[in-house]
C-alpha cells in the first residue's frame, strides 16, 4: 500500500506543470531565468581563441594557467579571503584580466578597494508578474558609441550600484544615473580588473530574445585574451558541493516523495514500532515417571500374587544398599558379618542377626505368603530407620 501511494505521488508531481525557478544560480548549465546557460554558450569562440569552465580556486587556477586568460565570475556575491586576494593579484600581474559581476562585494576584496554596494529591496515582496511589468533601472555606458543609448531593466532585475570605491584608481564605464556607478575597472600590473554590480544582466532572462543582451556583449568585449575562463567555483550554488540530498530537494516530485517517506516512517514508529509482548506459554511441570513406573510395576507384582519374586527383588536391593553403605561382603552371612554390620550401623546385633537370617530364609525357593512379605518389609524399614549410616 505504501509503495503504491509513494509511486502515485511521484507520478503526479512529475507530470504536473513545473513552476518557474527564479533562484539566482548563475550556473553555466542552468536554463532558469537567472541561470547563465545562454551567455555561456554564446561566448564560445567569440571573445577568445579558447574557452573553458573553472571549478577550482584562484590559487590552483593561477598555478596551472600557462597562457594569458580572462576570468569571468558571475554570482550574487563574492567573498575572497587573503589567499584568494594574493592569487588574484598574482594572476593580474601576469597580464591576465578578471571580470567580476556580483551584487555584493565582501571580504578581502571589498576591504582592499574600499568597495561598497547598495541593493534596492523596495519591491522584494511584490509578485513576480508585477516586478516584470514594473520599470526598473536604466544603465548607460560611457563609451562614445553608446552615449545616446540606455538599457532599461524591469524591477525583476536586482539593481545594485557602487556607493564606495577607490576613485583614484578605478574608472567608471557605466552608471544607473545620478552618478550611480555600476561598472568600473582598474589596472593592476599588466592585467585589468573589471567590477560590475548587476550580474542579472548576464542571466538567461535578459539574454535570450532580449534587447539588453547588447549591454552584456559590450561589457564582455573589453576582455580580450587568448583564453576565456568561466568560473563555477565561487558560485553560491557550487556544483562541486552537490549532494544526493540537494538533488532531492531541488526536485518538487522527489522532495514531496521524500517528505511522504519521512511521514510514513514516523507513523510506523508510533503505531508499529512498539515492543509487542508475546504470549508466555504455560509449561506443564515435568511428570515423575519413575514413581509412576514403580507404582505400575508394584501393582503388577501385587496382583499376580507372586510374593516370592517380590521378596527376592526386595532382598537383592537391600543387600546392594548394605554393600555400598558399609562396604561388607553379603555373600557370607556369618557372625563376623553380623558384628561388622552391628558396629557400623549402630543397630542391636540381635535385630541385625534376626533380619539377615530372615532374609536368607526367604531367599530359598519356596512359597511365601502375604504376611511374610509384609514382615520382611517391616524389618528392613526399621533397620534403615535406626541405622546411623
Amino acid at each position: 500500500m505504501f509503495c503504491g501511494i509513494f509511486a502515485l505521488v511521484i507520478a503526479i508531481q512529475f507530470y504536473m506543470p513545473k513552476e518557474t525557478n527564479w533562484s539566482r544560480t548563475y550556473l553555466n548549465k542552468s536554463k532558469t531565468p537567472f541561470g547563465c546557460f545562454a551567455i555561456y554558450n554564446l561566448m564560445q569562440n567569440v571573445y577568445s581563441k579558447s574557452f573553458k569552465a573553472n571549478n577550482q580556486t584562484l590559487y590552483n587556477l593561477n598555478e596551472l594557467q600557462q597562457k594569458k586568460a580572462s576570468l569571468l565570475i558571475v554570482n550574487d556575491n563574492i567573498n575572497f579571503n587573503k589567499n584568494d586576494m594574493r592569487s588574484l593579484f598574482e594572476f593580474l600581474h601576469k597580464g591576465n584580466s578578471v571580470f567580476i559581476a556580483v551584487n555584493s562585494f565582501n571580504g578581502a576584496l571589498a576591504d582592499t578597494f574600499h568597495l561598497r554596494t547598495e541593493l534596492d529591496y523596495a519591491d522584494y515582496f511584490v509578485s513576480i508578474d508585477s516586478l516584470i511589468k514594473k520599470d526598473g533601472v536604466k544603465i548607460k555606458l560611457n563609451a562614445v558609441n553608446y552615449k545616446k543609448q540606455s538599457f532599461a531593466y524591469s524591477r525583476i532585475a536586482t539593481s545594485a550600484y557602487f556607493t564606495s570605491f577607490d576613485t583614484s584608481c578605478f574608472m567608471v564605464h557605466a552608471n544607473m544615473g545620478n552618478d550611480k556607478a555600476c561598472f568600473i575597472s582598474t589596472h593592476i600590473g599588466k592585467g585589468t580588473l573589471y567590477l560590475m554590480s548587476m550580474p542579472d544582466a548576464f542571466g538567461n532572462y535578459f539574454i535570450v530574445d532580449h534587447a539588453n543582451r547588447q549591454l552584456a556583449y559590450a561589457m564582455l568585449s573589453k576582455i580580450k585574451n587568448d583564453e576565456l575562463i568561466w568560473d563555477e567555483y565561487y558560485k553560491t550554488y557550487n556544483i562541486t558541493s552537490y549532494s544526493f540530498i540537494k538533488f532531492i530537494l531541488e526536485s518538487d516530485a522527489l522532495y514531496t516523495a521524500y517528505l511522504l517517506v519521512i511521514f510514513i516512517i514516523i507513523l510506523y514508529m508510533i503505531f508499529e514500532g512498539r515492543r509487542r509482548q508475546r504470549a508466555i506459554p504455560v509449561v506443564a511441570p515435568p511428570v515423575n515417571s519413575t514413581l509412576e513406573f514403580v507404582n505400575v510395576v508394584s501393582h503388577v507384582y501385587y496382583n499376580s500374587k507372586n510374593h516370592q519374586s517380590i521378596a527376592a527383588e526386595k532382598i537383592r536391593y537391600f543387600y546392594e544398599t548394605i554393600r555400598k553403605r558399609f562396604h561388607v561382603n553379603t555373600n557370607q552371612i556369618n557372625e563376623e558379618f553380623f558384628s561388622a554390620v552391628t558396629e557400623l550401623s549402630g543397630v542391636e546385633k540381635k535385630l541385625v542377626k534376626q533380619l539377615f537370617i530372615y532374609c536368607e530364609k526367604l531367599k530359598q525357593p519356596q512359597e511365601i505368603n502375604e504376611n511374610e512379605l509384609v514382615e520382611l518389609n517391616r524389618q528392613i524399614h526399621n533397620f534403615n530407620k535406626n541405622s546411623l549410616r
